[in-house]
């Protein structure tokens, strides 16, 4: 005979001001309710991240991959389901658009051409966000964005997506992380300074391949211990305040001369 708990969900009815119990959902006993963090790499791959930057980009974060599972192993209620958006001339998905799950998750080649289109990449990422394409109860999304310079879309076009994001509850909700790459004068450091929500990060600059690694480690790793602990669900997302936030990040410390 199997042996089962329940898990009982409430939500409270604006209209009625009473409790009502939507529903109860017989879980085998012995295991965990599991609820989805939803991942969302954004990474660009104009001409200007040719060569070096590309070939370190796709090699960070196939070793990111490891690290994240490893991290998240606490968390047996945690299921990361994880995408990618790459943008160059236009924003496609480069995994997507149905999440795969973390331990099926592969990162593909990513190979450079064109402009940089990142509004266009933001928008696409917004659209699921909203609370039609996010499940009902789930953790904070993480969100990364990596780039090497400016968005070629007019910046009425960035500045409405960031606008956009910042609507939405599950954009609010969302774990928000931007990485520069590169020298200072080749990207626009304010521009991707407002996709970021954590203070206590701020932008990541990676000066070199080195850097890059370690920033796309931490950030991934980061990110997604602390939305796996933050307690967001759904539907209560609009009515909650306060985001996951994270720790600042480690002071990087590198000899290393191959500055990109």
């Amino acid at each position: 005979m199997t042996l089962y708990c329940y898990r009982i969900e409430c939500v409270i009815s604006a209209d009625k001001g009473g409790t009502i119990i939507e529903d109860t959902i017989p879980i085998p006993d012995g295991q965990v309710a599991r609820k989805q963090l939803h991942f969302f790499w954004l990474a660009d791959c104009s001409d200007s991240m040719r060569g070096k930057k590309i070939a370190t980009l796709n090699q960070a974060i196939r070793e990111a991959l490891p690290e994240i599972q490893k991290a998240v192993a606490a968390y047996p209620q945690v299921d990361i389901r994880m995408r990618a958006i790459k943008f160059s001339d236009d924003a496609a998905w480069h995994v997507g658009p149905d999440p795969v799950p973390l331990d099926e998750f592969v990162w593909p080649e990513l190979e450079t051409s064109g402009l940089t289109a990142t509004a266009k990449a933001l928008r696409l990422l917004a659209g699921e966000l909203t609370i039609e394409r996010m499940p009902r109860r789930g953790l904070p999304p993480v969100c990364i964005l990596i780039s090497d310079g400016f968005c070629t879309d007019p910046s009425e076009e960035y500045n409405n997506a960031i606008a956009e994001l910042g609507k939405i509850p599950w954009g609010i909700k969302a774990v928000r992380l931007a990485i520069a790459i590169g020298d200072e004068s080749d990207y626009n450091a304010p521009e991707l300074l407002k996709f970021t929500n954590q203070e206590s990060v701020g932008l990541l600059k990676a000066h070199s391949p080195e850097e890059l690694v370690a920033y796309i480690k931490w950030a991934s790793v980061s990110a997604s211990v602390a939305s796996s602990r933050g307690r967001s669900r759904g539907t209560t997302a609009a009515e909650e305040t306060s985001n996951v936030s994270l720790e600042s990040p480690p002071q990087m410390i590198t000899s290393n001369t191959d500055l990109f």
